[in-house]
């Protein structure tokens, strides 16, 4: 028996007095038990066969004895095993969580190396005087041992997580501020990809601590995929999801590989509510702070054009990417709304309006006006502006008004 990590020893000693007999009866046997034990873990258990070599013949076995040699020996003394007696034993199971054995592999050596005590007590050659001491012992020793080594383990895997994500969010902000990664990547003993698509994150409003807890299904899900670099800040963050190579023969920048998409999926699932992201594809790392800017900018553009929670890239908004960049098409369309500046329900009114598709009766119950109500708005846009939102050729005029209106006070310009 192996694995554990943890402190806090046992205080209360087995129901009957101990079995006086039992270590020198099972003593002499630790060796060949323990070895049995390892090989029925190996046989049952994958996890434990892709541990190297040297821990299965080393250090498994050896711990695997000292565990059993602590059993019958608290077993035979009528007591369980002190704090001291456990720290050993515990601290083993915290090494099998660095070596990536799962917790249930962990805890199955307890009961395996329990039944082969029984086995050999009740049936071997030489049977113990006092079989009822020995069950008693083992579920004492089992009560004191595997709730301990669970503890340590959790609390093992924890400190791995948030070494795992600090290395995560340092590498994401060493890429994103344009600096050179790669020897921070060895020192935590990460390989970063050559592409990478930069994802800027916005975080769906929840009522309460709601994103708290929106914050924690999210780390859980990368905390999986720890290949992706993240890294958040307030109500939004930036992830880094890993490109394959561009295929041979192609030139200049390709496309994303579906992996994002399959990503932010997951992690809507995990929120239990839609995000709103944007992307952009970096083909090197010195190109992921523009990147990183250009997936920025789509995200605040979608925003503003009201577009419902999901994956934008430029080519999704491209038109609408371009009119809002500064300059003199920018400004004479952001004025063509300034007679409407003071009658921000007018604004709402076209917003709402063009959002609904130009439908009229879904524009106002979004509005929750009259349909008349609705109508009378527009024939004041009509005036104001000199462009008809019922027209086609209007409409489109509007549209990139409001498209460049909300950019420049966006900007401040």
């Amino acid at each position: 028996m192996d694995d554990a990590s943890g402190t806090a020893g046992g205080t209360a000693g087995p129901a009957s007095g101990g079995a006086p007999g039992l270590a020198a009866v099972l003593l002499p046997r630790i060796a060949e038990m323990a070895a049995e034990t390892v090989a029925r873990l190996t046989a049952d258990i994958p996890a434990y066969r892709l541990l190297p070599d040297s821990v299965l013949g080393g250090d498994l076995v050896a711990n695997t004895e000292a565990v059993l040699k602590l059993f019958f020996t608290t077993v035979a003394e009528g007591r369980a095993p002190t704090e001291a007696e456990l720290a050993a034993p515990v601290a083993w199971g915290a090494e099998r969580a660095r070596d990536g054995v799962p917790l249930e592999a962990v805890l199955r050596v307890y009961p395996l190396g329990a039944r082969r005590a029984w086995e050999l007590a009740a049936t071997g050659p030489d049977p113990v005087d006092d079989p009822y001491a020995l069950v008693t012992g083992l579920l004492t020793f089992l009560g004191e041992v595997m709730p301990k080594v669970a503890e340590a383990y959790l609390r093992e895997q924890a400190d791995l997580d948030w070494e795992q994500r600090e290395h995560g969010r340092n590498l994401a902000g060493v890429l994103l501020a344009g600096r050179p990664a790669r020897r921070a990547a060895e020192r935590y003993g990460r390989t970063l990809a050559e592409r990478y698509e930069v994802v800027v994150l916005r975080l769906p409003e929840a009522p309460g601590g709601a994103t708290n807890r929106i914050l924690r299904a999210l780390r859980s899900e990368l905390d999986g995929n720890p290949e992706v670099l993240a890294t958040f800040k307030g109500e939004g963050g930036v992830l880094l999801v890993p490109l394959g190579p561009v295929p041979p023969g192609l030139r200049g920048p390709t496309g994303p590989d579906g992996a994002t998409r399959r990503l932010l999926a997951r992690l809507d699932t995990a929120a239990e509510l839609r995000c709103t992201a944007a992307a952009a594809v970096a083909e090197d790392h010195e190109s992921i702070p523009r990147a990183q800017a250009e997936a920025s900018e789509v995200l605040s553009l979608a925003e503003d054009l009201g577009r419902p929670p999901g994956l934008y890239r430029l080519a999704d908004l491209a038109v609408e990417y371009q009119l809002v960049q500064p300059g003199p098409a920018r400004d004479a369309l952001a004025r063509v709304l300034a007679p409407l500046e003071d009658q921000p329900h007018l604004i709402a009114t076209l917003r709402e309006f063009i959002a609904a598709g130009y439908r009229r009766a879904d524009a106002a119950d979004a509005l929750t006006v009259h349909r008349n109500t609705l109508t009378y708005r527009l024939g004041r846009i009509r005036l104001l502006t000199g462009h008809d939102a019922t027209d086609p050729t209007g409409a489109r005029h509007l549209a990139a008004a409001l498209t460049a209106y909300g950019a420049a006070r966006r900007t401040g310009a």
